[in-house]
């Protein structure tokens, strides 16, 4: 069983209410709706109505989504990037914001069995997710970084390297682009990024593939590792996801265009990536 979390309901407008973190069923690839058997066995049911903004992450992506200690009845709670601009979207859409967190493989299954509003993890609108769910427009675009012991690497490198990525993510999708270049690079997916720096530290890859804000943070734990930014003209930024036909689509946009203007968005830019 794979692990899930519904992280309770937080209020839009202040601080957050309690919210202690509870567990509950998953099994595999194959998904089933919210009334059926796969939830009722879990210990808690996500509640669905127009007053609550149910939005699906993967809290192990800082510093998109982490999670991070709580105080008192909050053992844990998710923060982040994405979560501070889904709590801002909440807010313009009059509702209450409850996150639930996934495994990054179940976000979009998860959409598709209409067990939430959205969905929000650094997204990437590729085409092959373009066909199972609908996408907000791009709200964040990022550079894709090369890190290395002490960012020798750079793409002219790259012939038979090794070279490890988050699974599924932009970067896996960009390092099989490369290799249609280099033949001879081997590409590892991991599926966490604690997973990915723990390869790079013991040389089971030469070098990794990261979003550039990603790798900055994670670089100031690991002197010895540098990083060079490289050049990907096909990235097309993060997004969030919706359900297919998702009533939800244009307020969701009206929302992301008026945080840009607000200058709301400069400002979380900014608490999490500088």
């Amino acid at each position: 069983m794979k692990r899930r979390r519904f992280l309770g309901r937080l209020a839009v407008g202040g601080l957050a209410l309690p919210a202690a973190s509870m567990a509950f069923g998953s099994c595999g690839a194959s998904r089933s709706s919210p009334k059926d058997d796969d939830l009722a066995e879990g210990a808690a049911t996500v509640v669905r109505n127009r007053k609550t903004l149910v939005v699906a992450t993967s809290a192990n992506y800082p510093p998109y989504e982490a999670l991070a200690a709580g105080a008192g009845a909050e053992s844990e709670q998710i923060v982040g990037f994405d979560i501070d601009l889904v709590r801002l979207i909440a807010e313009r859409l009059g509702r209450e914001l409850s996150v639930v967190d996934l495994e990054f493989d179940e976000l979009i299954p998860a959409l598709e069995a209409d067990e939430a509003d959205l969905a929000i993890a650094a997204l990437e609108p590729t085409r092959s997710r373009k066909q199972r769910v609908d996408f907000s427009d791009i709200y964040y675009r990022s550079q894709q970084a090369l890190v290395s012991l002490d960012g020798y690497l750079d793409s002219r490198d790259l012939s038979y390297q090794t070279i490890g990525v988050r699974a599924s993510s932009g970067q896996a999708r960009f390092a099989n682009r490369l290799s249609e270049n280099y033949p001879n690079i081997d590409v590892v997916p991991y599926d966490t990024l604690d997973e990915l720096f723990k390869a790079l530290e013991i040389g089971a890859v030469e070098a990794a593939i990261l979003e550039a804000n990603i790798a900055e943070t994670r670089l100031q734990d690991y002197p010895d590792l540098g990083l060079r930014i490289v050049q990907d003209d096909q990235s097309k930024g993060s997004a969030i996801a919706l359900p297919k036909n998702s009533p939800l689509r244009q307020s969701l946009n009206d929302a992301i265009s008026e945080i840009k203007s607000s200058g709301e968005m400069d400002q979380l830019i900014d608490k999490w990536f500088s």
